[in-house]
Protein backbone atom coordinates (compact mmCIF):
# COMPACT_ATOMS: atom_id res chain seq x y z
CA UNK A 1 0.00 0.00 0.00
CA UNK A 2 2.93 2.34 0.62
CA UNK A 3 3.95 2.02 -3.05
CA UNK A 4 0.68 3.45 -4.36
CA UNK A 5 1.10 7.01 -2.94
CA UNK A 6 4.61 7.17 -4.34
CA UNK A 7 3.49 6.12 -7.84
CA UNK A 8 0.64 8.61 -7.68
CA UNK A 9 3.07 11.39 -6.71
CA UNK A 10 5.38 10.50 -9.63
CA UNK A 11 2.50 10.47 -12.08
CA UNK A 12 1.39 13.91 -10.87
CA UNK A 13 4.90 15.35 -11.25
CA UNK A 14 5.24 13.85 -14.74
CA UNK A 15 1.85 15.17 -15.84
CA UNK A 16 2.78 18.63 -14.51
CA UNK A 17 6.09 18.63 -16.46
CA UNK A 18 4.31 17.53 -19.66
CA UNK A 19 1.59 20.13 -19.24
CA UNK A 20 4.22 22.83 -18.55
CA UNK A 21 6.02 21.94 -21.75
CA UNK A 22 2.79 22.16 -23.72
CA UNK A 23 2.27 25.69 -22.35
CA UNK A 24 5.55 26.92 -23.85
CA UNK A 25 5.27 27.97 -27.50
CA UNK A 26 7.44 26.22 -30.05
CA UNK A 27 9.04 28.17 -32.88
CA UNK A 28 10.33 26.67 -36.08
CA UNK A 29 12.96 28.99 -37.62
CA UNK A 30 12.05 29.96 -41.19
CA UNK A 31 15.62 29.31 -42.33
CA UNK A 32 18.60 27.45 -40.89
CA UNK A 33 21.14 29.51 -38.97
CA UNK A 34 24.86 29.22 -38.36
CA UNK A 35 24.39 28.24 -34.70
CA UNK A 36 25.77 24.71 -34.96
CA UNK A 37 28.79 25.90 -36.98
CA UNK A 38 29.63 28.48 -34.30
CA UNK A 39 28.79 26.20 -31.37
CA UNK A 40 31.33 23.57 -32.44
CA UNK A 41 34.12 26.00 -31.46
CA UNK A 42 32.61 27.09 -28.13
CA UNK A 43 32.85 25.50 -24.68
CA UNK A 44 29.48 24.66 -23.17
CA UNK A 45 28.47 24.42 -19.48
CA UNK A 46 30.34 27.56 -18.44
CA UNK A 47 29.42 30.92 -17.01
CA UNK A 48 29.01 32.54 -20.44
CA UNK A 49 27.63 31.16 -23.68
CA UNK A 50 26.33 33.50 -26.39
CA UNK A 51 25.55 33.28 -30.11
CA UNK A 52 24.39 35.85 -32.61
CA UNK A 53 23.58 35.37 -36.27
CA UNK A 54 24.99 38.06 -38.57
CA UNK A 55 23.73 36.79 -41.92
CA UNK A 56 20.99 39.44 -42.15
CA UNK A 57 23.18 42.35 -41.04
CA UNK A 58 24.14 43.41 -44.55
CA UNK A 59 20.55 43.94 -45.70
CA UNK A 60 19.60 45.69 -42.45
CA UNK A 61 22.62 47.96 -42.72
CA UNK A 62 21.82 48.86 -46.33
CA UNK A 63 18.26 49.69 -45.34
CA UNK A 64 19.40 51.86 -42.42
CA UNK A 65 21.96 53.78 -44.51
CA UNK A 66 19.35 54.36 -47.23
CA UNK A 67 16.84 55.82 -44.76
CA UNK A 68 19.53 57.89 -43.03
CA UNK A 69 20.79 59.24 -46.35
CA UNK A 70 17.30 60.25 -47.44
CA UNK A 71 16.64 62.05 -44.16
CA UNK A 72 19.97 63.91 -44.27
CA UNK A 73 19.53 64.98 -47.91
CA UNK A 74 16.03 66.28 -47.17
CA UNK A 75 17.50 68.43 -44.38
CA UNK A 76 20.27 69.87 -46.56
CA UNK A 77 19.78 73.33 -48.07
CA UNK A 78 21.38 74.21 -51.37
CA UNK A 79 22.98 72.13 -54.11
CA UNK A 80 26.48 72.30 -52.61
CA UNK A 81 25.39 70.89 -49.25
CA UNK A 82 23.43 68.10 -50.89
CA UNK A 83 26.35 67.24 -53.17
CA UNK A 84 28.74 67.04 -50.20
CA UNK A 85 26.26 64.86 -48.26
CA UNK A 86 25.88 62.54 -51.25
CA UNK A 87 29.66 62.09 -51.37
CA UNK A 88 29.75 61.17 -47.69
CA UNK A 89 27.07 58.52 -48.16
CA UNK A 90 28.80 57.33 -51.31
CA UNK A 91 31.90 56.57 -49.25
CA UNK A 92 29.79 54.95 -46.51
CA UNK A 93 27.93 52.66 -48.93
CA UNK A 94 31.17 51.84 -50.73
CA UNK A 95 32.83 50.89 -47.45
CA UNK A 96 29.90 48.67 -46.44
CA UNK A 97 29.94 46.97 -49.82
CA UNK A 98 33.71 46.46 -49.84
CA UNK A 99 34.26 45.81 -46.13
CA UNK A 100 33.38 42.13 -46.20
CA UNK A 101 30.79 42.46 -43.42
CA UNK A 102 28.38 40.37 -45.46
CA UNK A 103 30.88 37.51 -45.37
CA UNK A 104 30.30 37.07 -41.62
CA UNK A 105 27.74 34.39 -40.73
CA UNK A 106 27.73 34.47 -36.95
CA UNK A 107 29.61 35.27 -33.76
CA UNK A 108 29.80 33.54 -30.40
CA UNK A 109 31.50 33.70 -27.01
CA UNK A 110 32.00 31.27 -24.16
CA UNK A 111 33.79 31.16 -20.81
CA UNK A 112 34.44 28.08 -18.69
CA UNK A 113 36.31 27.70 -15.40
CA UNK A 114 39.33 25.42 -15.69
CA UNK A 115 40.57 25.20 -12.16
CA UNK A 116 40.63 27.55 -9.22
CA UNK A 117 40.82 31.16 -10.36
CA UNK A 118 41.36 30.56 -14.10
CA UNK A 119 39.01 30.53 -17.09
CA UNK A 120 39.26 29.54 -20.74
CA UNK A 121 37.47 31.98 -23.02
CA UNK A 122 36.63 31.64 -26.69
CA UNK A 123 35.42 34.13 -29.28
CA UNK A 124 34.30 32.96 -32.72
CA UNK A 125 33.71 34.93 -35.91
CA UNK A 126 32.28 32.59 -38.57
CA UNK A 127 32.58 33.47 -42.25
CA UNK A 128 31.03 32.29 -45.49
CA UNK A 129 32.26 29.13 -47.17
CA UNK A 130 33.97 28.21 -49.34
CA UNK A 131 36.72 30.51 -48.01
CA UNK A 132 38.78 32.50 -47.77
CA UNK A 133 36.36 35.40 -47.26
CA UNK A 134 36.74 38.56 -49.31
CA UNK A 135 36.56 42.22 -48.26
CA UNK A 136 38.60 44.97 -46.63
CA UNK A 137 38.32 43.57 -43.12
CA UNK A 138 39.43 40.11 -44.13
CA UNK A 139 42.13 41.32 -46.53
CA UNK A 140 43.60 43.65 -43.91
CA UNK A 141 43.24 41.56 -40.75
CA UNK A 142 43.26 37.92 -41.83
CA UNK A 143 46.58 36.10 -41.95
CA UNK A 144 47.89 32.57 -41.77
CA UNK A 145 48.75 30.52 -38.71
CA UNK A 146 52.40 30.34 -37.73
CA UNK A 147 54.90 30.79 -34.93
CA UNK A 148 54.20 33.87 -32.83
CA UNK A 149 57.61 35.38 -33.57
CA UNK A 150 57.03 38.79 -32.04
CA UNK A 151 57.04 37.20 -28.58
CA UNK A 152 60.80 36.87 -29.06
CA UNK A 153 61.04 40.69 -28.94
CA UNK A 154 58.88 41.40 -25.87
CA UNK A 155 60.90 42.37 -22.74
CA UNK A 156 60.12 40.74 -19.41
CA UNK A 157 58.93 44.04 -17.90
CA UNK A 158 56.19 44.37 -20.53
CA UNK A 159 52.69 44.77 -19.13
CA UNK A 160 50.95 44.61 -22.50
CA UNK A 161 51.87 43.06 -25.83
CA UNK A 162 49.78 42.35 -28.91
CA UNK A 163 50.31 41.20 -32.47
CA UNK A 164 47.77 40.87 -35.27
CA UNK A 165 47.71 40.62 -39.05
CA UNK A 166 47.74 44.04 -40.69
CA UNK A 167 47.98 45.01 -44.36
CA UNK A 168 46.84 48.59 -45.11
CA UNK A 169 47.32 48.35 -48.87
CA UNK A 170 43.74 47.06 -49.54
CA UNK A 171 42.30 50.05 -47.64
CA UNK A 172 44.47 52.48 -49.65
CA UNK A 173 43.31 50.85 -52.90
CA UNK A 174 39.69 51.22 -51.75
CA UNK A 175 40.22 54.92 -50.93
CA UNK A 176 41.56 55.60 -54.43
CA UNK A 177 38.72 53.66 -56.03
CA UNK A 178 36.05 55.35 -53.90
CA UNK A 179 37.37 58.85 -54.66
CA UNK A 180 37.44 58.24 -58.41
CA UNK A 181 33.96 56.67 -58.44
CA UNK A 182 32.44 59.50 -56.38
CA UNK A 183 32.23 61.80 -59.44
CA UNK A 184 32.68 64.70 -57.02
CA UNK A 185 35.17 67.05 -58.58
CA UNK A 186 36.31 68.85 -55.38
CA UNK A 187 37.09 65.52 -53.69
CA UNK A 188 38.92 64.17 -56.73
CA UNK A 189 40.90 67.40 -57.20
CA UNK A 190 41.85 67.55 -53.52
CA UNK A 191 42.92 63.91 -53.49
CA UNK A 192 45.04 64.32 -56.62
CA UNK A 193 46.64 67.43 -55.13
CA UNK A 194 47.62 65.53 -51.98
CA UNK A 195 49.11 62.70 -54.05
CA UNK A 196 51.10 65.15 -56.21
CA UNK A 197 52.36 67.04 -53.14
CA UNK A 198 53.58 63.85 -51.48
CA UNK A 199 55.31 62.78 -54.67
CA UNK A 200 56.98 66.15 -54.77
CA UNK A 201 58.37 65.38 -51.31
CA UNK A 202 59.72 62.05 -52.53
CA UNK A 203 56.90 59.97 -51.05
CA UNK A 204 55.38 57.20 -53.13
CA UNK A 205 52.20 56.41 -51.19
CA UNK A 206 51.50 53.29 -53.24
CA UNK A 207 54.94 51.93 -52.37
CA UNK A 208 54.65 52.92 -48.72
CA UNK A 209 51.31 51.18 -48.17
CA UNK A 210 52.44 48.15 -50.12
CA UNK A 211 55.58 47.92 -47.98
CA UNK A 212 53.64 47.68 -44.69
CA UNK A 213 52.58 44.22 -43.60
CA UNK A 214 51.75 41.46 -43.01
CA UNK A 215 51.40 42.34 -39.32
CA UNK A 216 51.72 44.91 -36.55
CA UNK A 217 52.13 44.84 -32.80
CA UNK A 218 52.23 46.94 -29.66
CA UNK A 219 54.48 46.65 -26.61
CA UNK A 220 54.04 48.65 -23.38
CA UNK A 221 56.53 48.43 -20.52
CA UNK A 222 56.41 49.67 -16.94
CA UNK A 223 59.63 49.63 -14.98
CA UNK A 224 59.64 47.69 -11.71
CA UNK A 225 62.42 49.82 -10.21
CA UNK A 226 62.78 53.21 -11.92
CA UNK A 227 60.46 55.93 -10.60
CA UNK A 228 59.96 59.51 -11.76
CA UNK A 229 58.33 62.51 -10.10
CA UNK A 230 55.48 64.22 -11.96
CA UNK A 231 54.37 67.64 -10.67
CA UNK A 232 50.62 68.20 -10.62
CA UNK A 233 48.80 71.54 -11.15
CA UNK A 234 48.06 71.86 -7.41
CA UNK A 235 51.84 71.79 -6.65
CA UNK A 236 51.70 68.21 -5.33
CA UNK A 237 54.21 65.69 -6.65
CA UNK A 238 53.21 62.28 -7.94
CA UNK A 239 55.66 59.36 -8.04
CA UNK A 240 55.05 57.12 -11.06
CA UNK A 241 57.00 54.24 -12.62
CA UNK A 242 58.93 54.89 -15.81
CA UNK A 243 56.83 53.83 -18.82
CA UNK A 244 57.45 53.27 -22.52
CA UNK A 245 55.38 52.36 -25.57
CA UNK A 246 56.32 50.99 -28.98
CA UNK A 247 54.38 50.26 -32.17
CA UNK A 248 55.93 47.64 -34.43
CA UNK A 249 55.05 47.31 -38.11
CA UNK A 250 56.30 44.46 -40.21
CA UNK A 251 57.66 45.99 -43.43
CA UNK A 252 59.03 44.62 -46.66
CA UNK A 253 61.64 47.33 -47.32
CA UNK A 254 63.37 50.43 -45.91
CA UNK A 255 61.47 53.07 -47.91
CA UNK A 256 59.67 54.69 -44.94
CA UNK A 257 62.66 54.56 -42.56
CA UNK A 258 65.05 55.98 -45.15
CA UNK A 259 62.73 58.88 -45.91
CA UNK A 260 62.34 59.82 -42.23
CA UNK A 261 66.07 59.32 -41.65
CA UNK A 262 66.89 61.79 -44.44
CA UNK A 263 64.65 64.44 -42.84
CA UNK A 264 66.14 63.88 -39.38
CA UNK A 265 69.66 64.44 -40.68
CA UNK A 266 68.85 68.13 -41.07
CA UNK A 267 67.55 68.47 -37.51
CA UNK A 268 69.56 69.18 -34.35
CA UNK A 269 69.53 67.04 -31.21
CA UNK A 270 68.92 63.75 -33.00
CA UNK A 271 70.73 60.70 -31.60
CA UNK A 272 71.72 58.08 -34.17
CA UNK A 273 72.55 54.44 -33.38
CA UNK A 274 73.66 51.86 -35.95
CA UNK A 275 74.49 48.36 -34.72
CA UNK A 276 74.21 45.68 -37.37
CA UNK A 277 70.63 45.68 -38.63
CA UNK A 278 69.56 47.82 -35.65
CA UNK A 279 69.12 51.48 -36.58
CA UNK A 280 67.68 53.98 -34.09
CA UNK A 281 66.93 57.67 -34.55
CA UNK A 282 65.77 59.58 -31.44
CA UNK A 283 64.87 63.27 -31.20
CA UNK A 284 65.38 65.35 -28.08
CA UNK A 285 62.31 67.40 -27.16
CA UNK A 286 62.93 71.10 -26.46
CA UNK A 287 60.86 70.87 -23.26
CA UNK A 288 62.12 68.51 -20.52
CA UNK A 289 59.53 66.01 -19.29
CA UNK A 290 59.64 63.85 -16.14
CA UNK A 291 58.79 60.71 -18.10
CA UNK A 292 61.44 59.84 -20.67
CA UNK A 293 59.90 60.89 -24.00
CA UNK A 294 62.28 61.00 -26.95
CA UNK A 295 60.28 60.35 -30.15
CA UNK A 296 62.04 57.43 -31.81
CA UNK A 297 61.92 55.64 -35.13
CA UNK A 298 63.89 52.43 -35.48
CA UNK A 299 64.45 49.49 -37.76
CA UNK A 300 65.51 45.95 -36.85
CA UNK A 301 64.70 42.57 -38.32
CA UNK A 302 61.36 42.77 -40.17
CA UNK A 303 60.10 45.64 -37.98
CA UNK A 304 59.72 49.38 -38.37
CA UNK A 305 59.31 50.74 -34.84
CA UNK A 306 57.75 53.97 -33.57
CA UNK A 307 58.50 54.39 -29.86
CA UNK A 308 58.37 56.90 -27.02
CA UNK A 309 62.10 56.49 -26.41
CA UNK A 310 65.11 54.49 -27.56
CA UNK A 311 65.35 52.40 -24.35
CA UNK A 312 62.37 50.21 -25.22
CA UNK A 313 63.79 49.64 -28.72
CA UNK A 314 67.15 48.59 -27.24
CA UNK A 315 65.36 46.26 -24.85
CA UNK A 316 63.33 44.61 -27.63
CA UNK A 317 66.42 44.18 -29.81
CA UNK A 318 68.34 42.62 -26.89
CA UNK A 319 65.52 40.12 -26.45
CA UNK A 320 65.55 39.36 -30.17
CA UNK A 321 69.28 38.67 -30.01
CA UNK A 322 68.81 36.39 -26.99
CA UNK A 323 70.83 38.69 -24.71
CA UNK A 324 67.97 39.36 -22.27
CA UNK A 325 64.99 37.22 -21.16
CA UNK A 326 61.63 37.80 -22.80
CA UNK A 327 58.16 37.98 -21.36
CA UNK A 328 57.74 34.25 -22.08
CA UNK A 329 60.23 33.45 -19.28
CA UNK A 330 58.15 35.12 -16.57
CA UNK A 331 56.00 33.05 -14.21
CA UNK A 332 52.91 35.15 -14.97
CA UNK A 333 53.12 34.61 -18.73
CA UNK A 334 53.77 30.89 -18.38
CA UNK A 335 50.76 30.56 -16.09
CA UNK A 336 48.47 32.44 -18.47
CA UNK A 337 49.84 30.64 -21.58
CA UNK A 338 49.29 27.17 -20.11
CA UNK A 339 47.24 25.12 -22.56
CA UNK A 340 47.08 27.94 -25.15
CA UNK A 341 47.95 27.35 -28.83
CA UNK A 342 51.62 27.88 -29.64
CA UNK A 343 50.84 28.93 -33.22
CA UNK A 344 48.24 31.25 -34.68
CA UNK A 345 47.59 34.52 -36.49
CA UNK A 346 48.20 36.76 -33.49
CA UNK A 347 48.28 37.07 -29.73
CA UNK A 348 47.36 39.44 -26.92
CA UNK A 349 48.89 39.58 -23.43
CA UNK A 350 47.89 41.84 -20.52
CA UNK A 351 49.67 41.51 -17.19
CA UNK A 352 48.37 42.30 -13.72
CA UNK A 353 50.80 45.19 -13.32
CA UNK A 354 49.06 47.07 -16.15
CA UNK A 355 45.79 47.39 -14.25
CA UNK A 356 47.55 47.87 -10.91
CA UNK A 357 49.70 50.69 -12.28
CA UNK A 358 46.85 52.52 -14.02
CA UNK A 359 44.62 52.22 -10.96
CA UNK A 360 47.47 53.38 -8.71
CA UNK A 361 48.10 56.42 -10.89
CA UNK A 362 44.43 57.40 -10.91
CA UNK A 363 44.12 56.97 -7.15
CA UNK A 364 47.31 58.92 -6.45
CA UNK A 365 46.32 61.75 -8.79
CA UNK A 366 42.83 61.84 -7.25
CA UNK A 367 44.14 62.02 -3.68
CA UNK A 368 44.44 65.80 -3.93
CA UNK A 369 41.08 66.22 -5.70
CA UNK A 370 38.02 65.33 -3.60
CA UNK A 371 35.79 65.39 -6.68
CA UNK A 372 37.76 62.54 -8.27
CA UNK A 373 37.99 60.26 -5.24
CA UNK A 374 34.79 58.42 -6.10
CA UNK A 375 36.12 57.62 -9.57
CA UNK A 376 39.41 56.40 -8.11
CA UNK A 377 37.60 54.17 -5.64
CA UNK A 378 35.40 52.77 -8.38
CA UNK A 379 38.41 51.92 -10.56
CA UNK A 380 40.21 50.37 -7.60
CA UNK A 381 37.22 48.11 -6.94
CA UNK A 382 37.43 46.79 -10.51
CA UNK A 383 40.84 45.31 -9.68
CA UNK A 384 43.65 44.13 -11.92
CA UNK A 385 43.34 41.28 -14.38
CA UNK A 386 45.69 39.17 -16.47
CA UNK A 387 45.04 37.30 -19.70
CA UNK A 388 46.76 35.75 -22.68
CA UNK A 389 45.00 34.83 -25.90
CA UNK A 390 45.85 33.51 -29.36
CA UNK A 391 43.82 34.04 -32.54
CA UNK A 392 43.69 31.00 -34.81
CA UNK A 393 42.54 30.81 -38.41
CA UNK A 394 40.16 27.89 -38.95
CA UNK A 395 38.73 26.79 -42.31
CA UNK A 396 35.44 28.61 -41.72
CA UNK A 397 36.15 30.95 -38.80
CA UNK A 398 38.53 33.04 -36.75
CA UNK A 399 38.71 31.63 -33.22
CA UNK A 400 40.38 33.44 -30.34
CA UNK A 401 41.26 31.24 -27.36
CA UNK A 402 42.38 32.93 -24.15
CA UNK A 403 43.19 32.09 -20.56
CA UNK A 404 42.39 34.65 -17.88
CA UNK A 405 42.23 34.99 -14.13
CA UNK A 406 38.76 36.51 -14.37
CA UNK A 407 35.36 35.24 -15.45
CA UNK A 408 34.62 36.74 -18.87
CA UNK A 409 30.90 36.81 -18.10
CA UNK A 410 31.49 38.71 -14.88
CA UNK A 411 33.92 41.04 -16.64
CA UNK A 412 31.32 41.89 -19.28
CA UNK A 413 28.68 42.60 -16.63
CA UNK A 414 31.10 44.73 -14.62
CA UNK A 415 32.11 46.68 -17.73
CA UNK A 416 28.48 47.20 -18.74
CA UNK A 417 27.72 48.41 -15.23
CA UNK A 418 30.85 50.54 -15.31
CA UNK A 419 29.65 52.56 -18.29
CA UNK A 420 26.83 54.43 -16.49
CA UNK A 421 28.89 54.48 -13.30
CA UNK A 422 31.88 56.08 -15.01
CA UNK A 423 29.61 58.49 -16.87
CA UNK A 424 27.98 59.54 -13.60
CA UNK A 425 31.29 59.90 -11.81
CA UNK A 426 32.78 61.75 -14.75
CA UNK A 427 29.87 64.17 -14.58
CA UNK A 428 30.49 64.94 -10.91
CA UNK A 429 33.71 66.90 -11.50
CA UNK A 430 32.06 68.69 -14.42
CA UNK A 431 29.12 69.60 -12.18
CA UNK A 432 31.50 70.76 -9.47
CA UNK A 433 33.47 72.84 -11.97
CA UNK A 434 30.28 74.41 -13.30
CA UNK A 435 29.17 75.21 -9.77
CA UNK A 436 32.63 76.67 -9.10
CA UNK A 437 32.39 78.86 -12.20
CA UNK A 438 28.95 80.05 -11.09
CA UNK A 439 30.38 80.98 -7.69
CA UNK A 440 33.24 82.85 -9.37
CA UNK A 441 30.79 84.82 -11.54
CA UNK A 442 28.57 85.70 -8.56
CA UNK A 443 31.67 86.66 -6.59
CA UNK A 444 32.69 88.98 -9.45
CA UNK A 445 29.28 90.65 -9.20
CA UNK A 446 29.79 91.25 -5.47
CA UNK A 447 33.15 92.92 -6.05
CA UNK A 448 31.69 95.09 -8.83
CA UNK A 449 29.07 96.39 -6.39
CA UNK A 450 31.79 96.99 -3.79
CA UNK A 451 33.83 98.82 -6.46
CA UNK A 452 30.85 101.04 -7.30
CA UNK A 453 30.41 101.77 -3.61
CA UNK A 454 34.11 102.65 -3.35
CA UNK A 455 33.90 105.12 -6.27
CA UNK A 456 30.78 106.74 -4.74
CA UNK A 457 32.50 107.00 -1.36
CA UNK A 458 35.61 108.60 -2.94
CA UNK A 459 33.41 111.09 -4.80
CA UNK A 460 31.72 112.07 -1.53
CA UNK A 461 34.99 112.28 0.45
CA UNK A 462 37.41 114.40 -1.64
CA UNK A 463 38.77 111.36 -3.52
CA UNK A 464 39.76 109.58 -0.32
CA UNK A 465 39.37 105.84 -0.26
CA UNK A 466 37.50 104.35 2.70
CA UNK A 467 39.33 103.26 5.83
CA UNK A 468 37.80 99.77 5.55
CA UNK A 469 35.04 97.96 3.71
CA UNK A 470 32.69 98.72 6.57
CA UNK A 471 32.61 102.33 5.34
CA UNK A 472 30.98 101.06 2.13
CA UNK A 473 27.99 99.34 3.80
CA UNK A 474 25.76 102.44 3.47
CA UNK A 475 26.63 102.68 -0.23
CA UNK A 476 26.05 98.98 -0.94
CA UNK A 477 23.14 98.45 1.42
CA UNK A 478 23.03 94.64 1.18
CA UNK A 479 25.04 92.45 3.52
CA UNK A 480 24.93 89.52 1.06
CA UNK A 481 27.29 91.49 -1.21
CA UNK A 482 30.06 91.11 1.39
CA UNK A 483 29.58 87.31 1.48
CA UNK A 484 31.17 85.20 -1.26
CA UNK A 485 28.79 82.59 -2.79
CA UNK A 486 29.27 79.20 -1.18
CA UNK A 487 30.97 80.70 1.87
CA UNK A 488 29.81 79.83 5.38
CA UNK A 489 30.44 83.40 6.57
CA UNK A 490 27.21 84.96 7.96
CA UNK A 491 26.07 87.97 5.95
CA UNK A 492 26.81 91.23 7.85
CA UNK A 493 23.89 93.35 8.98
CA UNK A 494 25.83 96.56 9.41
CA UNK A 495 29.29 98.14 9.13
CA UNK A 496 30.29 96.89 12.57
CA UNK A 497 29.70 93.29 11.49
CA UNK A 498 32.04 93.81 8.51
CA UNK A 499 34.74 95.25 10.76
CA UNK A 500 34.21 92.30 13.15
CA UNK A 501 35.14 89.84 10.36
CA UNK A 502 31.82 89.02 8.71
CA UNK A 503 33.27 89.74 5.28
CA UNK A 504 34.86 87.53 2.61
CA UNK A 505 36.89 90.28 0.93
CA UNK A 506 40.25 91.83 1.75
CA UNK A 507 40.85 95.59 1.48
CA UNK A 508 44.10 97.34 0.45
CA UNK A 509 43.12 101.01 0.03
CA UNK A 510 43.30 102.49 3.53
CA UNK A 511 44.84 105.99 3.65
CA UNK A 512 45.01 106.45 -0.14
CA UNK A 513 43.51 109.08 -2.47
CA UNK A 514 42.34 108.45 -6.02
CA UNK A 515 44.38 111.43 -7.32
CA UNK A 516 47.59 109.83 -6.00
CA UNK A 517 47.06 106.54 -7.80
CA UNK A 518 48.92 106.80 -11.12
CA UNK A 519 47.69 103.52 -12.62
CA UNK A 520 44.18 102.85 -11.30
CA UNK A 521 43.54 100.16 -13.93
CA UNK A 522 46.32 97.99 -12.48
CA UNK A 523 46.14 98.97 -8.79
CA UNK A 524 44.08 96.53 -6.66
CA UNK A 525 42.04 97.83 -3.74
CA UNK A 526 40.20 94.62 -2.78
CA UNK A 527 40.06 90.89 -3.56
CA UNK A 528 38.33 87.69 -2.56
CA UNK A 529 39.91 85.91 0.37
CA UNK A 530 42.11 83.12 -1.04
CA UNK A 531 40.61 79.64 -0.74
CA UNK A 532 36.96 80.63 -1.09
CA UNK A 533 36.82 80.06 -4.84
CA UNK A 534 37.56 76.76 -6.58
CA UNK A 535 40.67 78.35 -8.05
CA UNK A 536 42.32 81.76 -7.83
CA UNK A 537 40.71 85.03 -6.64
CA UNK A 538 38.72 87.92 -8.04
CA UNK A 539 40.48 91.30 -7.80
CA UNK A 540 38.83 94.74 -7.79
CA UNK A 541 40.89 97.64 -9.17
CA UNK A 542 40.77 101.34 -8.39
CA UNK A 543 39.16 102.25 -11.72
CA UNK A 544 36.15 100.06 -10.78
CA UNK A 545 36.74 96.98 -12.97
CA UNK A 546 37.10 93.41 -11.64
CA UNK A 547 39.34 90.65 -12.97
CA UNK A 548 39.66 86.97 -12.17
CA UNK A 549 43.23 85.98 -11.31
CA UNK A 550 43.81 82.20 -11.54
CA UNK A 551 47.23 82.61 -9.93
CA UNK A 552 48.29 84.86 -7.06
CA UNK A 553 51.45 86.64 -8.23
CA UNK A 554 54.12 88.31 -6.12
CA UNK A 555 52.60 91.81 -5.75
CA UNK A 556 49.11 90.56 -5.02
CA UNK A 557 50.55 88.02 -2.60
CA UNK A 558 52.29 90.84 -0.66
CA UNK A 559 49.03 92.81 -0.43
CA UNK A 560 47.12 89.78 0.83
CA UNK A 561 49.74 88.98 3.43
CA UNK A 562 49.88 92.63 4.52
CA UNK A 563 46.11 92.46 5.05
CA UNK A 564 46.75 89.67 7.55
CA UNK A 565 45.50 86.75 5.46
CA UNK A 566 47.62 83.67 4.63
CA UNK A 567 48.22 82.68 0.99
CA UNK A 568 47.81 78.91 0.47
Amino acid sequence: MKLFPRCLLCLCALSFAVSAQTLLPKVAPPAPTSYSDVAKYLNANGSLYTYMSTEQWGAKLDEFVGKLGGAVLDAMEGDDEQAAAQVVFHFLRSFINESGLREARGVGMSSVAEGKGFYQNRTVVLHQMPGPPEGLFWDMALGGNGKLKMLDCVPEDAVMATYSPFSPSPVWDWVKKAVVSSDYEPALAGFNQVVMMTRGQGIDLDQWFESIGPGMGLVATISRDEKVIVPLPDDTRLEVPQMALALLFEVKDDSIFQFVDAILQALPNVTRTDDGDLRIRSAQLPIPLPIKVRPTIARFGPYLVLATNEDIVQAMDSCRRGENPTITKTAEFQTMAKGMPTEGMGFSFVGKRFGESITGLVQAAAAADPDAKAMAGFMGAMGSQASYGVSVKMPDAIVTVSRSDFDLGEALIVQLAAVPGIMLMSALPAYTQARGRAHTISDTGNLKQISLGMLMYADDNEEKLPNDLGDLFPYVGDGEVFKSPGSKTPAPENAADIRAGKCDYLYFGKGRKMSEIKKPTSTPFACTKPGLLKQGVNVAYCDGHVEFRPMIDGELKKLIQAAGHPVP
